[in-house]
């Protein structure tokens, strides 16, 4: 199975411990998906500085194909995480510097790599998700990530081509938002899943619920690069059983396990 992963890579600076590790979304989840024994690509820009190699050791060492690796002048993406005593995750003002993440943008020939993919993975907050969306959906499966944004209707356009749609619904009122979501699953076909946290996650497929408890933890270490192991987890069992409760235990297990450990994956 063949799976790309973009368009977000970064480093982490844990200043608590001192750490600086490799992550982003897009290489969390392509680093999960190739421990389930996938074969993985990354797509994005990186910058030609300590950072960019930093994360380039990490695709290497993970056996990524990152020919779609565009290392640009400029700052490598960095995001400084703070984590609390019960290993929440938690940022000050600035915490963010996308550097020439901001600048990526799909060519041409990005396009029509993309259409030789069995799984495309990305986040609405991609700088070209518009362009990304309708390349990707050449893929036999579009997942996307949005993450904690209030969804409204402008995002609606983009449902009809997404399979999978992921978000975090942790912080909400969850009969007011899981009513939205069932309701958004009976007019696509999509997919509608919301990670809750400790609370574990709920699906929506055609109107139907599916719920899946969180699987037990000794201790929480640091919370970063969950969601995107859930949804490696997810993407992967979905691709070739397409039974949303199996998928939804795979996600579950494989954010337990990040869990464990500082950064989105071992180093």
């Amino acid at each position: 199975m063949k799976i790309l992963a973009l368009a977000c890579f970064c480093v982490d600076v844990f200043p608590e411990s001192g750490k600086i590790l490799p992550g982003g979304n897009a290489l969390n989840l392509a680093v999960n998906c190739k421990l389930a024994g996938h074969e993985v690509f990354v797509m994005g820009n990186i910058g030609k500085d300590k950072y960019g190699e930093i994360l380039k050791n990490s695709i290497d060492k993970y056996k990524l194909d990152r020919s779609k690796i565009y290392e640009t002048e400029g700052q490598t993406a960095n995001h400084v995480i703070h984590i609390d005593e019960r290993g929440d995750r938690y940022f000050k003002d600035g915490a963010w510097t996308g550097g020439v993440w901001d600048k990526f943008k799909v060519s041409e020939a990005d396009k029509i790599f993309m259409s030789g993919m069995d799984i495309v993975a990305t986040t609405v907050f991609e700088p070209d998700f518009e362009n990304i969306v309708q390349a990707g959906k050449t893929a036999k499966i579009l997942a996307a990530d949005f993450h904690d944004v209030e969804i409204n209707p402008l995002y609606e356009k983009y449902f009809p081509d997404i399979d999978l749609f992921f978000i975090s619904g942790k912080n909400r009122d969850s009969a007011v938002f899981r009513k939205y979501l069932k309701t958004l699953s009976e007019k696509y076909e999509t997919v509608f899943t919301a990670t809750l946290g400790e609370y574990g996650s709920v699906a929506y497929k055609n109107g139907k619920e599916y719920i899946c408890k969180a699987a037990e933890v000794e201790k929480v270490t640091d919370t970063t690069g969950c969601g995107d192991s859930y949804q490696a987890g997810f993407i992967t069992e979905y691709a070739s059983s397409k039974n949303i409760e199996k998928s939804m235990q795979a996600g579950s297990r494989f954010a337990a396990k990040t869990l464990s450990h500082v950064g989105g994956f071992e180093i």
